[in-house]
Order: structure tokens, then sequence, then C-alpha cells
């Protein structure tokens, strides 16, 4: 998969200084706590331990939620866009992707969408379709940072096979 942004939090408790991320930015106290929990998960406490109820991150899905989309659609992941928003999604699968391909193709071939406008329907219809948290739809895209489609389609696609993780010559 694509680099991971790694945060780290340190807290200075005696001297009751601000908690401090990786990149010297101060944390307020909820997105230092989105950040431990984010923490917690990633350093081996399963979802599956968790109370139902519980959230993932203040704000977020609960682990209750979180099961059902495991067991519905196989692996779900998240990706960290800042200390407080989060994304959660699932992987594409072949049959998704083939519908995807073909209505691209149509839609160029009808003359309604160029090269491009079409990689850019692709991605968005990949991140409408995949993003399970929060809710999403190519409306909201007016208000939503720029990037995020092609960020999630890119790693959708990463974790759906169609990127190698490691290539060697035998």
């Amino acid at each position: 998969m694509a680099n991971k942004r790694q945060v780290s939090v340190s807290t200075e408790t005696e001297s009751n200084e601000p908690l401090i991320g990786g990149d010297n930015t101060i944390l307020s106290e909820e997105d230092a706590d989105n950040v431990q929990m984010m923490e917690q998960i990633e350093d081996g406490r399963d979802v599956e331990d968790l109370p139902d109820e519980e959230e993932i991150w203040d704000g977020g899905p609960t682990a209750g939620m979180i099961k059902v989309w495991k067991a519905k659609h196989g692996e779900v992941y998240v990706t960290s866009i800042s200390f407080d928003k989060h994304v959660v999604w699932r992987t594409l699968n072949r049959i998704e992707y083939k519908q995807l391909v073909k209505k691209m193709e149509q839609l160029i071939q009808s003359g309604q969408l160029s090269s491009a406008e079409a990689n850019m329907w692709n991605e968005e219809a990949i991140t409408e379709l995949c993003i399970l948290y929060p809710s999403f739809d190519k409306e909201s895209l007016t208000k939503e940072m720029a990037g995020l489609p092609s960020l999630i389609a890119q790693e959708v696609l990463e974790a759906s096979g169609f990127v190698a993780l490691e290539v060697r010559q035998l």
C-alpha cells in the first residue's frame, strides 16, 4: 500500500505542556484522543475485541458497524485525511470493476465525457461505491477536498489487487 503517514503523540504530564504531533503541530485534546484511538487499532487491538457501541474515534463509526461491514465486505480499511477526519472504505470486487469500466467506455464512446473527464468520473464512482463512512456521494464532492476521490480511489485499487506490493525478477 502507499506510504502511510505516521503520527506520534507525546504527552508532557509533569509540565502540562500541550500535546504535540510528530510534525510539531499542537493537537487539541479531541485530536489527541482520536490519534490515541487510531493508534490502539493500529497497534493490534482488534475491532472484534471492542464492545459494539464503542466509537472507533469521536463521532466515528462504532465497532459494531465495522463488524457488520467486515462480515458483508471482507476487509475494511481506514484512511486518515487529518487528525479528525477519517474515511472507512472497502475494496472493489471484480464484477463492480467490470461494470465501472463498461460504463466509462460507454460515456467516452457516446461523447458525453472526454478521456480526462472519464478518469475523474471513474475515481468518483469508485469512491462513492467503496466509502462506508462517512456517507459519500457525488453531490457531496463540492463540499469535500478536491483530491479525496483520487486518494481513496487509488487506495481502493491498491488494496483490491491492482498494484503489486512487490515485484522481483527471478
